[in-house]
C-alpha cells in the first residue's frame, strides 16, 4: 500500500512539473509571437510613413524571391515569382501609364505573427491627365528577418485596367 502511494505521490509530481513546464514555454511563445507581430506591424508602420513622405519605397521590404499575387482576371492580375518579375513585369509598365507617382493614404494596418494586412488608398495623375484612384487590401507574410516572402493583392482591377487600355 505504501509503494502505490508513493508511485502515485511520483506520478503526480511529474504531470505536475510537467504542466509548469508546458505554462513556461506557452509564456516564451506568446512572448515570441508577440514581438513578431509588434516588429511586422511596426516595419509595415515605418516604411508606408516613408512612402508618404517621398523617402523610401514599399518595395525595398520585398525578398528577391517572394511571391506576389495579384487577385482578379484583369491585366496584371496573376503570380510573379520573384522581386525582379514583379517589377519587370508589374510595377514598371503600370507606372509608365502614371504621369505622377502613386500616393499611399494609409486606412488599416493588421498585424498577426507573420501575417501583416495592409489597406490603402492610392492616389496618381494618369498620362491622360484623367486621375488615377484605387483602393489595395495586400496580405503580407514575412520571414523571420522583416522581409516581405509572399503577397495577395486584392485590388479594384477594373479600375486598373482602365488606366492601362
Amino acid at each position: 500500500m505504501k509503494i502505490k502511494g508513493i508511485i502515485l505521490i511520483m506520478v503526480l509530481s511529474f504531470f505536475s512539473c510537467k504542466q509548469r513546464s508546458e505554462n513556461s514555454i506557452d509564456k516564451t511563445n506568446k512572448s515570441s509571437v508577440a514581438k513578431q507581430t509588434s516588429r511586422n506591424h511596426n516595419i509595415v508602420q515605418k516604411v508606408v510613413e516613408d512612402w508618404i513622405s517621398g523617402e523610401g519605397s514599399f518595395f525595398d521590404l520585398l525578398d528577391d524571391d517572394m511571391l506576389w499575387r495579384v487577385t482578379g482576371n484583369a491585366p496584371y492580375s496573376g503570380v510573379y515569382k520573384g522581386k525582379k518579375e514583379f517589377m519587370d513585369k508589374a510595377v514598371i509598365p503600370i507606372n509608365k501609364f502614371l504621369s505622377t507617382n502613386l500616393k499611399p493614404e494609409l486606412i488599416d494596418i493588421n498585424a498577426s505573427e507573420d501575417i501583416v494586412w495592409f489597406q490603402w488608398k492610392g492616389k496618381a495623375k494618369a498620362v491622360d491627365g484623367d486621375e488615377y484612384i484605387n483602393e489595395y487590401a495586400w496580405k503580407l507574410k514575412f520571414d523571420n528577418s522583416g522581409k516581405i516572402v509572399q503577397v495577395d493583392a486584392f485590388l479594384d482591377t477594373y479600375t486598373l485596367a482602365e488606366l492601362v487600355e
